[in-house]
């Protein structure tokens, strides 16, 4: 399978994933209201954070070594010290309950307990196909584990479960994805070796600070604002961040399904064109859709943000700040990706231990200063000063190119689709039913205009259709 299809596979599955929690994520904040979603973010985010450690680096080395060598028995290795760091965790929040409840603002130190077995569970079986060279089957466990949350949620919600049920339905889909995915993995069921958790320790030790950068960029905004502004707010911007999210997904399915091709030609002592080459299509790429994606939240986002009820559409100007930093955190990603498949974590320890000390001390004080305004703009800062350190470091170590003609041609198409969509918009109605039927337009015409300017994109949408079509035989 070409990594072009893969990379098409993990999207289509986030996209459907990210539509299953788009009509969840409805329910819940029109059923629940501002401040109980909020509520619910603030757990989730303090969730997030505690997987990292339980976790420490250990998935992506599993990832990591199980993807460039036959040899060893890393998915039971992984298994077990994931358990051992599981149980670790558990305790030490048990113990700590009383400072947590009180800053999550509800009693939910033991339903953390859970959501954290079944996070590191289906976070886990990812890995491990990812490890095997199974994106494609590990891509369509999200929209299954998202689809299965959202119908219990919704479910649950509906029927006067409130929180309980949101969080139950958190559970139920993690579980379901895990199970599911735990049938395509194929392991040694012999003990592991001493050198099997020994080589994993090696990778974990460095790429922990991967997960805690993604981390810090996903929600330290939201923690630092839980200090700062109230619950109701958290939910109006954790919705912006969702949006802008959306976006971004496409470029997270290219690097997803890159790092195992990448890990397989470093894992042979051949840092040189491929890789050079499979990094210029991730840079290329990455934007696809956040581009034009930034244009649309510009013409249209106030509208999509009232779906969610009355007062989401206050978060017009930061879904607009935090689209833009997710279309830079995207670049970034690239050349990250790249350096932890070369193996070369200890790179990518240094710029991951800036973006977090900056992105700390940006979160602090420009929230402090400025509400939720200061928080997204210290994300999207943060994603800035990654980006040219990722650039830098990339290129200490391989020739990088970056694909400015197709970039461009992009942000053409991009430019010509505003056109379109602004004259729709001022010539109709601007409700929400035409509103998607303008966002359906400016889509056609965004990739319409890109196919006639850009050859590159022709020849890859041909080279990754599983049929032959006869005007793109004629380019």
């Amino acid at each position: 399978m070409r990594y072009g299809r893969t990379s098409v596979i993990d999207f289509l599955s986030k996209f459907t994933m990210s539509f299953s929690g788009f009509i969840g994520t409805i329910v819940l904040t029109r059923t629940l209201g501002q401040e109980k979603y909020g509520t619910y973010v603030v757990v989730i985010s303090v969730l997030a954070w505690i997987a990292i450690a339980g976790n420490l680096g250990l998935d992506q080395a599993v990832k990591k070594r199980i993807s460039e060598a036959s040899e060893g028995n890393y998915v039971v290795a992984g298994a077990i010290a994931q358990f051992g760091l599981y149980v670790i965790v558990a305790v030490c929040l048990w113990l700590v309950r009383p400072f947590l409840n009180a800053y999550m603002g509800i009693d939910a130190t033991l339903v953390l307990i859970g959501l954290l077995a079944a996070r590191l569970a289906v976070n886990f079986v990812q890995m491990v196909l990812d490890g095997q060279h199974l994106v494609h089957v590990s891509s369509l466990l999200s929209p299954i584990k998202w689809t299965s949350r959202s119908i219990v949620q919704i479910a649950l919600v509906l029927s006067g479960f409130g929180l309980a049920g949101a969080f139950a339905g958190y559970v139920v889909g993690a579980l379901v994805a895990a199970v599911i995915g735990s049938h395509f993995v194929s392991f040694d069921p012999s003990l592991p070796s001493r050198r099997d958790f020994t080589r994993l320790k090696s990778y974990a030790q460095f790429s922990w600070l991967t997960a805690v950068k993604g981390r810090t960029f996903l929600s330290m905004d939201t923690l630092v604002l839980a200090v700062f502004v109230s619950n109701s707010l958290i939910a109006v911007y954790e919705i912006a961040w969702n949006l802008a999210s959306l976006f971004a997904i496409f470029g997270s399915s290219v690097r997803r399904a890159l790092f195992p091709e990448i890990s397989r030609l470093s894992s042979k002592g051949s840092i040189g064109g491929e890789i050079v080459g499979l990094l210029r299509v991730s840079l290329t790429y990455s934007g696809l859709f956040i581009i034009p994606g930034f244009i649309g939240v510009a013409l249209v986002g106030d509208i999509v943000l009232r779906i969610y009820g009355p007062g989401f559409d206050t978060g017009y100007y930061i879904l607009l700040i935090l689209t833009f930093a997710r279309l830079l955190y995207g670049y970034q990603g690239q050349f990250l990706n790249t350096l932890a498949a070369i193996d070369r974590p200890d790179l990518t320890f240094r710029i991951n231990g800036i973006f977090v000390a900056s992105n700390l001390v940006l979160n602090g004080v420009l929230t402090w200063q400025f509400g939720w305004y200061g928080a997204a703009t210290a994300t999207t800062l943060s994603a800035m000063l990654g980006l040219i350190l990722g650039y830098y470091y990339a290129s200490t170590v391989i020739d990088v190119v970056i694909p400015t003609t197709e970039i461009g041609k992009q942000v053409a198409a991009a430019g010509v689709m505003a056109v379109v969509v602004y004259v729709l918009r001022i010539i109709v109605d601007d409700s929400l039913p035409i509103v998607v039927v303008i966002i359906g337009v400016g889509s056609g015409v965004y990739f319409s205009v890109l196919f006639i300017l850009s050859r590159e994109f022709r020849t890859t949408v041909e080279d990754n259709l599983p049929f032959r079509v006869p005007v793109l035989d004629k380019r």
